[in-house]
């Protein structure tokens, strides 16, 4: 398959190609993300973000892209503690996932925590100022994805892999 570049960001952390189709993929480096499922008290805490590229406030878990070398579970409690402000303490590895693999390189790591060991404030990026942490009982957050009203992937993913494992 024939693909051209048509983007490079200044950093080169991300690429665009074109393939002869028309089909617009997006080659991302670092290319992985770890989120973080964490429940307490039989809710979940999840996050809601505005999301430029939907123009929408979407749901989803804390988490977010990792940093070079960075070990994929420090990465799901470091931006579980960014954006909701909660430290966590043990994690369990739930699975990797490629939440757009018709458009992105960009794999996943699922995590999921009910130790939950200490609220502080959220340490925010100013692009992140949209972020905003709730909880939510576990059964609410299944009804919602199941009625079209949530639409994340990696949330829908995360939660199933949780449920499928028995933690949720």
């Amino acid at each position: 398959m024939k693909k051209e570049l048509v983007y490079q960001s200044r950093d080169k952390e991300i690429e665009v190609f074109e393939d002869e189709f028309g089909s617009i993929t997006l080659k991302e480096m670092p290319h992985e993300a770890a989120v973080m499922v964490a429940l307490e008290n039989d809710s979940l805490i999840l996050i809601s973000q505005y999301r430029p590229a939907v123009d929408e406030i979407i749901i989803q878990l804390p988490g977010g892209g990792m940093k070079e070398k960075e070990d994929p579970m420090k990465a799901a409690k470091r931006e579980l503690l960014e954006e909701t402000g909660i430290v966590c303490g043990e994690a369990v590895f739930l699975g990797s996932i490629q939440p757009s693999a018709c458009l992105s390189n960009v794999i996943t790591h699922v995590f999921f925590t009910k130790e939950i060991i200490e609220y502080k404030s959220q340490r925010l990026e100013k692009k992140e100022a949209t972020i905003q942490a709730f909880h939510i009982p576990v059964e609410r957050a299944f009804h919602n994805i199941e009625q079209g009203i949530w639409k994340d992937s990696e949330m829908a993913h995360g939660l199933l892999l949780a449920r499928l494992k028995g933690l949720i």
